[in-house]
C-alpha cells in the first residue's frame, strides 16, 4: 500500500505535521475573526454612542420647542397689548375689528411662510391706518419688531420639527445596523471561542 502511494507521488503527513497544520489553521482563523470582531466592536460602539447622543439631543430639542412656543405666544401677547392700547381705540369699530381678525389668523398655528405673508399684509394695512389715525411711527416699529420676533420663534420651531423627522429616519437605519451588527458580533464571538478551544486542544497534543 505504501509503495503504491509513493509511486503515485502522494506524501502521507506524519502525526506531528498534521497537528501543526491544524494548529496553524486555527491560528489563522482566530486572527481573522479577532480582527473582524475588533473592527465591528469599534463600529458598534460608535453607532451606539451616536444613538445615545441623538437621544440627549432630542430631549434638548423638546425643551427648546416648549421655550419657542412660549416665546411666540409672549411676543404676540405683547403685540396685542400694544395694539389694544395705542391703535385700536383710535380707529372706527369696523376697521379695528378687521385688523383684530387678521391678527388672530397670524398668531394661529401656521407655517412661517404663511405667517410672513399675513404679517406683511397686516403691517401694510396698519401703516395706512396709522397715517390716517396718527398714533405714530414708533408704535408701528414696535409692533413690527414684536411680530418679527414671534415669527423667528415659529421658524426655529419648524426647523426643529424638520430635523426631528430626519433624525427619525436616521434612527431607523441605525437600528437596523445595530441589530445586524450585534448578530454578527455574537457569531464572531462564538467562532473565536470555538477556535480558541480547538487551538488550546491541538497545541497540547503538539507538545
Amino acid at each position: 500500500m505504501t509503495e503504491n502511494i509513493d509511486e503515485a507521488g502522494i506524501r502521507v503527513l506524519v502525526e506531528e505535521e498534521l497537528i501543526s497544520a491544524v494548529v496553524e489553521k486555527h491560528r489563522r482563523f482566530l486572527e481573522e475573526y479577532k480582527k473582524e470582531f475588533g473592527e465591528l466592536d469599534s463600529r458598534l460602539s460608535q453607532v451606539e454612542e451616536n444613538v445615545k447622543n441623538v437621544k440627549n439631543f432630542r430631549i434638548q430639542m423638546e425643551e427648546r420647542k416648549e421655550v419657542l412656543k412660549e416665546k411666540r405666544q409672549q411676543f404676540y401677547h405683547q403685540t396685542e397689548a400694544l395694539l389694544e392700547k395705542e391703535i385700536f381705540p383710535k380707529l372706527d369699530p369696523i376697521t379695528a375689528n378687521k385688523l383684530k381678525e387678521e391678527f388672530k389668523r397670524i398668531k394661529g398655528q401656521i407655517e412661517p411662510e404663511e405667517e410672513q405673508r399675513l404679517k406683511d399684509s397686516f403691517m401694510e394695512k396698519l401703516r395706512e391706518t396709522i397715517q390716517a389715525a396718527g398714533p405714530g411711527e414708533n408704535v408701528l416699529s414696535l409692533v413690527g419688531s414684536r411680530m418679527d420676533e414671534a415669527r423667528n420663534s415659529n421658524l426655529e420651531f419648524k426647523e426643529i420639527i424638520k430635523s426631528e423627522k430626519q433624525l427619525a429616519e436616521d434612527d431607523g437605519s441605525k437600528g437596523e445596523d445595530i441589530s445586524k451588527g450585534k448578530s454578527q458580533h455574537k457569531w464572531l464571538s462564538t467562532k473565536i471561542k470555538n477556535h480558541e478551544e480547538a487551538l488550546n486542544y491541538w497545541e497540547k497534543l503538539k507538545i
